[in-house]
């Protein structure tokens, strides 16, 4: 589903875009905000920074490892990358089962 891909795709990309890492001075955690590069990212996944580029453009899909070392990474839970996906499949696809067979009509079969 490419309005998945994509939704998660952009929600992996703003994570990396807005990754804060805390760099140690003195004993004390201070924020700074760094890049993290698809270049890093695909290191510690794993994978080439063009799968990264495919991930974010949601032309590949991610897998369900490769998402959870990704929720693992930005130390984000996985509900951050798929809330929004998982809002627009229901929104496209209807989860009224009223075209299913119902288990009545299953028997009579």
């Amino acid at each position: 589903d490419k309005i998945y891909n994509k939704t998660i795709g952009q929600k992996i990309r703003e994570a990396r875009e807005n990754n804060i890492i805390y760099i140690t001075k003195d004993n004390t955690a201070i924020p700074k905000k760094k890049l993290t590069t698809q270049e890093r990212l695909g290191k510690a996944l794993g994978v080439t920074f063009q799968q990264i580029q495919k991930y974010e453009s949601g032309h590949n899909g991610v897998s369900s490892l490769k998402l959870i070392q990704i929720s693992n990474f930005f130390n984000k839970p996985l509900d951050y990358f798929t809330s929004d996906a998982t809002e627009l499949l229901e929104k496209v696809r209807p989860t009224d089962n009223s075209s299913a067979p119902s288990s009545e009509s299953l028997e009579n079969v």
